[in-house]
């Protein structure tokens, strides 16, 4: 059945919100308790790589964007995820860590991966921009609770005013090529991919976090 785009992004935005409110908290944030020093070091190093790859990946997809309207506007995003990796790492620095030893963990690349794997604009649009990027203004609005000053405020000046404007590139994504029944049924799937993929994602962060010593839980 085709949904009208309105009813389309609205049920897709529900499934979503659906799905994370039924996961434990601790598998849809990427940090809990208190961070400074070391410990917000490594809590930034899975975010440094992340971003990293996202580079890589949303890239990658810009070959895949037929719109050349959209293709100016996810080159914008890569510029974006270019700009927070580079924050990210100046900070690790900062605060006495280094990115050059670091090994991302399976869910990360299977991340990447997924979204490598997606051929249709709108699966990666409903995956990534739509459906990541929205629970990413969650955990970053989270980052000014749990990280020292200094790290909150990178994320409040550079990292999280950008992604509000990646999830307005994934709703203008579905809006172009989300419009037929098989298009519509293509990006659910992706969406859902997505979900699982990601809370695993955050899981392995902080399971290397409290492997380490590292991270005091929010209780």
């Amino acid at each position: 059945m085709i949904q009208n785009i309105d009813q389309f992004i609205e049920s897709l935005a529900l499934e979503n919100e659906e799905y994370f409110a039924q996961q434990a908290a601790c598998d849809t944030q990427y940090w809990g308790g208190s961070l400074s020093g070391l410990a917000a070091a490594e809590a930034l190093l899975p975010r440094w790589f992340n971003e990293l790859r996202g580079v890589e990946v949303i890239g990658r997809f810009i070959e895949r964007v037929p719109d050349l309207t959209l293709k100016v506007l996810v080159g914008r995003q890569v510029g974006d995820e270019a700009k927070h990796a580079l924050y990210c790492r100046h900070r690790i620095e900062q605060l006495g860590g280094s990115v050059t030893e670091y090994r991302p963990t399976p869910a990360q690349m299977a991340f990447g991966d997924f979204l490598d794997s997606l051929a249709y604009p709108e699966e990666f649009f409903a995956a990534q921009q739509f459906t990541v990027e929205t629970q990413s203004i969650k955990r970053n609005e989270a980052a000014l609770d749990c990280f020292d000053e200094v790290t909150a405020e990178m994320f409040r000046r550079h990292i999280n005013p950008d992604e509000k404007f990646h999830v307005r590139l994934g709703h203008l994504g579905l809006r172009t090529f989300a419009r037929s029944g098989p298009a519509q049924r293509r990006a659910r799937a992706a969406a859902r991919g997505a979900r699982e993929l990601h809370v695993r994602l955050v899981r392995s962060h902080r399971e290397v976090m409290e492997t380490r010593g590292l991270l005091r839980l929010a209780t």
